[in-house]
């Protein structure tokens, strides 16, 4: 299991915007084969900061992922919307 956290600063008058194009892409996502989570959270400290929280199975499914049609539809409106460049990290569980 490998887990993506995508750091995302969104300008505020397009905040609505984001959040609409926002639920598209997690609804489909969450429908993809070897996702086992995909969600939005906002930064309590800053209303501004929103992270996508994803679960896959594998890097294969993460790169599937990557060259559907509906994560390039909203990168697309993503250049619309964001503040600063997103920041993404792939991370990997530890076993306890």
């Amino acid at each position: 299991m490998l887990h993506i956290e995508a750091k995302m600063t969104i300008k505020k008058e397009q905040i609505e915007a984001f959040l609409q194009a926002a639920k598209e892409v997690i609804v489909a996502s969450q429908a993809e084969t070897g996702n086992h989570g995909y969600e939005l959270v906002q930064s309590t400290e800053n209303e501004t900061v929103f992270y996508m929280l994803e679960k896959w199975a594998d890097m294969d499914a993460i790169q599937q992922h990557n060259e559907s049609e509906h994560l390039k539809k909203f990168q697309s409106a993503a250049a619309n919307f964001v503040a600063r460049p997103l920041k993404v990290s792939v991370l990997t569980p530890l076993a306890r």
